[in-house]
């Protein structure tokens, strides 16, 4: 199914902000006030500035975290009985950095204090804590672990770790659980509301902010280290993570780059690295497309990292050198498999019928669990739907595997909600890796698709269209045009991705096969000529994985991005249509209208929103709705009343007793609505009733109650009601906010 295009049709910027904006930056023209405009940056007093340069934005505090106090006490425990401490990490790029920017940075506090680290092997470890694991750092005599960008999953691996003498403070980005963990402390961005500064940091993020905390509170005991020669690590953890680069993450992402230009500071390992692709100049480009696959390759092809650390931290260069040169040979090996598991996975979603299923969900026997996350993601960039990959395994039953989202669905929040067909569960709203018994795989897929079709609210799936930032000409693709573009850098994927600019009716000329790559890991593509119907103005292009005979001979329109590969500019082509068929679509969504302290004077027309969204989810489907039949959105709702749990139990308890007497079903939807609350905070309602003895049946979007004769509390019960209470009190807290969010907040929200 062709994915539509979609241009963005906002106000012309005005010329006073034009204005403000090149006064801003010496690179900086009405292209670049004109992608601020539309993505929202419109104050040119505080966020735009700060938004272009880290030396506008005030650093956020990193007692902003609230348990960091509790984090600091501990620490000061460890100094006071002289105990060993270890810290534990995680084997993608985020984690692997995460590590190397703890080790690094907490030697000169700890010096022999600190005796190792521990970073679970790929091949036979999932991520997070393991018993064997701690067993291992217990014989070291280790009685303090830190973890980074892993362990806020962990509960019942952290309470074994108290059964062995061990205290455990994670420092990780994941999505919570309800309940609470037994650290002696969390530092988790997502503790923090979805428009705090922090709230987007990645795991490499908040072990930096864990260290300017521990540096400003034991400055004597740091002497001589200068903490910000480790943003250099904090960049490209961020970057490779693919988190929201707005707020704190944006700052640490602009000064960490700035630090990597300077070609006299940068890391042995690093300039190693980068040898093949670059020279040693690394800007976002090579982080995303150089070293982070590199150093991702390592864990999911040899499985053991701990060599990565030392690669990262070293200041022998010979070693370096060595070590990369190791790694460039991993790196081949696993862009052939991932080259054959994607030929494989394409095969397969050809003969599904795209135009019934919302979700692309793949399984296979012979798959390398490690390596379904790219691919996953290879499937998401070309049908523009969410892609869920499976390696299953008949001997056990069971099937492990990677999804990816799209952009727009949050997966975490759609996978939480069928939460009870799961063995092991974790990630974040674009990426989550779960087990599953593969007898539900169809149960699993029947209930993803008709989530999201409850939160398109459309009968017939459709791709996201490609979003169109601006309408160029041939004449403006050049070195300034390029640097214009790259004033608004670092780009993330979500909410403020690269430009892509739409060039209408020109002619591929001069086309040409060309190979990138030896052996088994090269790559084709065309190289060309663009030419404008006049030709008076050429533009060389790429066009990636296609050959001469894809080019159509009439004119067409192209979807590019601008490049400098090596010193070399051209137009990279991410799609094109012939020019006299083809119809692009407006972005209809353009602005929102409030009446939040007013609800009854919203008399204007448009979609009325009339009670309190609980989430980013019901939000985006506003969003969506919106967008497809091209109206504003009139925000007309008052501040919700507090829901109470107790309240919301009770009736609860009520409706499924009726149910169960009347032998009825129960549709999950209507009963969500009926207490108002949200899918995750419904199963943790269902999970709580069934540690008090009654049996859940479900099918997809229905379930029924098997009622014993006499309804007793377990072992467990306690621990559901707290979960269930902490689940209102969060949808509580997002009523709040988006009882109250500025507009510029809730445009963002999307």
């Amino acid at each position: 199914m062709q994915r539509p295009w979609q241009l963005c049709c906002a106000d012309p910027a005005p010329a006073t902000f034009i204005a403000q904006v090149q006064r801003l930056h010496p690179d900086a023209g009405a292209i670049t006030a004109q992608l601020l405009w539309q993505r929202g940056y419109r104050d040119p007093t505080q966020q735009v500035p700060a938004f272009l340069s880290w030396r506008n934005y005030s650093s956020t505090s990193p007692f902003e975290f609230p348990e960091m106090a509790l984090a600091l006490k501990r620490l000061q425990q460890a100094f006071e009985k002289q105990e060993k401490v270890a810290i534990w990490g995680d084997f993608d790029t985020d984690g692997v950095t995460a590590t190397a920017v703890l080790w690094e940075g907490l030697k000169p506090v700890l010096g022999a204090q600190l005796v190792d680290f521990y970073i679970p092997n790929r091949q036979f470890d999932s991520h997070g804590l393991s018993r064997h694991g701690l067993e291992t750092l217990c014989q070291k005599g280790v009685s303090l672990i830190i973890t980074c960008d892993t362990g806020c999953t962990n509960r019942a691996e952290i309470a074994f770790a108290r059964t062995l003498g061990i205290d455990v403070i994670v420092t990780d980005h994941h999505t919570l659980e309800a309940t609470d963990l037994g650290a002696v402390a969390l530092l988790n961005p997502r503790q923090c509301p979805p428009e705090h500064p922090l709230h987007h940091l990645s795991g490499v993020g908040v072990a930096y902010k864990f260290l300017q905390a521990i540096y400003s509170t034991w400055s004597e005991k740091t002497q001589g280290y200068v903490l910000e020669s480790l943003l250099d690590l904090v960049a490209i953890g961020l970057i490779a993570d693919l988190v929201e680069l707005r707020g704190e993450c944006r700052y640490l992402a602009q000064r960490g780059l700035e630090k990597l230009q300077m070609s006299q500071t940068l890391r042995p390992g690093i300039a190693a690295l980068l040898q093949p692709a670059a020279r040693n100049r690394v800007r976002q480009r090579e982080i995303s497309f150089s070293l982070a696959p590199r150093l991702n390759a390592v864990s999911r092809i040899e499985g053991d990292v701990r060599p990565l650390i030392t690669l990262l931290t070293t200041k022998d260069e010979r070693e370096a050198r060595r070590l990369a040169q190791r790694i460039e040979q991993i790196n081949r090996e696993r862009q052939q498999r991932q080259k054959e598991i994607a030929k494989l996975a394409h095969a397969k979603v050809a003969e599904l019928d795209l135009s019934t299923s919302r979700v692309i969900l793949l399984t296979d026997d012979s798959w390398p669990l490690s390596l379904l996350g790219l691919v996953a993601n290879d499937l998401v960039k070309t049908y523009g739907r969410p892609a869920i990959l499976l390696q299953t395994n008949p001997e056990t039953g069971m099937a492990a595997g990677s999804a990816r989202s799209d952009g727009v669905v949050d997966l975490y929040a759609a996978l939480q909600s069928q939460r009870h067909l799961f063995e092991g569960f974790g990630g974040h709203p674009y990426a989550v890796g779960f087990k599953l018994k593969m007898e539900h795989i169809p149960l699993l897929a029947a209930a993803l698709n008709q989530f999201l079709a409850q939160q398109e609210g459309t009968a017939t799936p459709t791709p996201q269209p490609l979003r169109i930032d601006l309408e160029v000409s041939l004449e403006q693709l050049n070195e300034k045009l390029l640097k214009e573009l790259e004033v608004l850098a670092p780009f993330d994927s979500t909410h403020h991705p690269p430009p892509r600019l739409l060039v209408r009716n020109v002619e591929l000329t001069e086309a040409k096969e060309n190979i990138y790559g030896k052996n088994q890991n090269k790559r084709t593509y065309v190289s060309m000529q663009l030419r404008d119907p006049q030709g008076q103005y050429t533009f060389p292009a790429k066009w990636w994985d296609r050959s001469v005979r894809d080019c159509p001979q009439e004119r067409c329109d192209l979807l590019i991005e601008l490049e400098q590969w090596q010193n070399f500019l051209s137009a990279v082509i991410k799609d094109l249509r012939p020019s006299a068929s083809h119809v692009i679509q407006p972005a209809s969504f353009q602005f929102l209208m409030d009446y939040r302290d007013r609800p009854p004077a919203a008399s204007v027309e448009g979609l009325r929103v009339e009670t309190c969204p609980t989430s980013r989810q019901s939000w985006r489907q506003w969003i969506q709705r919106a967008r497809r039949e091209q109206q504003p959105l009139i925000l007309a709702y008052a501040p919700p009343p507090e829901q109470d749990a107790l309240k919301v139990w009770q009736k609860f308890l009520t409706l499924c007793h009726q149910a169960n007497k009347q032998g009825k079903r129960l549709r999950q939807e209507e009963l969500q609505a009926c207490l108002g609350i949200e899918a995750a905070t419904l199963n943790s309602a269902l999970r709580l009733l069934e540690t008090l003895g009654v049996k859940v049946l479900y099918t997809a979007g229905e379930f029924w109650c098997d009622w014993p004769p006499e309804v007793n509390p377990s072992a467990d019960t306690a621990v559901a009601l707290e979960t269930f209470t902490a689940a209102i009190a969060e949808e509580n807290f997002r009523r709040r906010y988006f009882a109250v969010a500025p507009l510029q907040a809730l445009r963002e929200t999307h």
